[in-house]
């Protein structure tokens, strides 16, 4: 079972425990695949009998319900989601020309954010593919190991970029994984000179992505992506193909966004 990480939560007289361990066992249940007290518990690193508070806590607040000796959460938590959205343009403007990418390419595409250590999906078109897993908006993925995430931790000012390194594990998912910190940055380098990363089966054996930054005049606001593997195309192919679609994608996104929010 795939643990929760916690290791960059900071605490301090402020600091609220009940609040935190809620939102632990909140998102514990996109990792853990049977949702007991026992399983969440185990996820969390928490005593069962907090938890079982916790999640009873939800069920009163309609957040969380029973079903079959098991938990679930239910419709209402999207509610929480909704401050995020109405927030930001980003992830409205940028749905039509994710719909026109998944089209052209017959590919899924992205959209996403650093949400440290993490990148999370913002807007997703994904074609319907046997798959072992789907990717939705709200999904994080480990940024050191996917083309969105190197794109975006490119963007990083020296010293972010040295706290994102100081802070984060660079686990090891394939053998092409960069885990160490030098490794890294020679490749992020790579990025910033090519205007483009890729992903070359760094995350799972199979698996290819491509992404380009989004940018206003200011700043990187995001990462515009594509995912495939190695059974249907070759990285080469997306970096011919792919790659100068989602840069002009990229940048009418970048001028709507900049537009938009001026």
């Amino acid at each position: 079972m795939e643990e929760l990480d916690t290791t960059n939560i900071e605490r301090s007289r402020d600091h609220i425990q009940t609040l935190e361990r809620g939102i632990r066992i909140m998102r514990a249940f996109a990792v853990v695949e049977h949702a007991t007290v026992a399983s969440l518990a185990e996820a969390v690193g928490l005593a069962r009998p907090v938890v079982r508070r916790v999640l009873i806590t939800l069920e009163n607040m309609g957040y969380a319900q029973q079903y079959r000796g098991e938990w679930v959460l239910t419709a209402r938590v999207l509610e929480l989601g909704q401050g995020y959205f109405s927030g930001t343009s980003l992830p409205e403007i940028a749905q039509s020309y994710l719909q026109m990418i998944a089209t052209s390419t017959n590919e899924s595409c992205s959209v996403s954010v650093l949400d440290s250590p993490d990148v999370v999906h913002i807007a997703r078109v994904e074609v319907q593919r046997i798959m072992p897993y789907s990717m939705r908006v709200g999904s994080r993925l480990p940024a050191h190991a996917t083309a969105m995430g190197k794109v975006l931790l490119a963007a990083l000012s020296g010293a972010e970029l040295g706290s994102y390194l100081a802070h984060t594990e660079l686990r090891r998912f394939t053998p092409t994984t960069a885990v160490d910190a030098d490794d890294l940055r020679a490749r992020l380098a790579a990025v910033r000179e090519q205007g483009y990363a890729l992903s070359e089966e760094e995350l799972e054996l199979g698996m290819l992505a491509v992404a380009v930054p989004i940018r206003t005049p200011d700043e990187t606001i995001g990462t515009l992506s594509s995912t495939s593997t190695t059974v249907r195309t070759t990285v080469e192919d997306m970096v011919a193909d792919v790659v100068p679609l989602l840069i002009s994608t990229a940048d009418q996104i970048g001028r709507d966004y900049f537009v938009s929010n001026r």
